[in-house]
């Protein structure tokens, strides 16, 4: 079928498949968005976490009472969330010398973020 200098332009099947590739690709990008943002909410989640440890085993560390041997889990407010803090004090074969470690996960979760430091009781911050 010869066509007339009239009849230029798209066919309803080339408009169709145009149509379905322009939305496959709007799916892919709603997607790879989807995906970015729940990227950038486990990397704050994990950064406000591991902030918290670091905040902790500094409050540890710089405090005049030495860290008193075993676990103890609380909760915690920090940056505008809830929080649950387990520090664990150890004592190390070298004398009056402890290990601190802090995990800090969301409520009901595993630890998000760990940290750790040693004390020693003699020393003065």
């Amino acid at each position: 079928m010869l066509r007339s200098p009239s009849d230029s332009g798209f066919s309803l099947i080339e408009a169709l498949v145009a149509l379905a590739v322009f939305a496959m690709a709007g799916v892919a990008l709603v997607q790879l968005q989807t995906h970015a943002l729940g990227a950038f909410a486990q990397t704050e989640t994990r950064a406000l976490a591991d902030l918290a440890a670091q905040n902790r085993l500094t409050e540890i560390v710089s405090s005049t009472t030495r860290p008193a041997p075993g676990a103890r889990e609380e909760q915690v407010a920090f940056a505008g969330r809830t929080w649950s803090m387990t520090t664990t004090v150890v004592e190390t074969p070298a004398p009056e010398t402890f290990r601190v470690s802090v995990a800090v996960s969301t409520p009901g979760a595993a630890p998000v973020a760990v940290a750790h430091a040693f004390y020693a009781a003699g020393e003065t911050p």
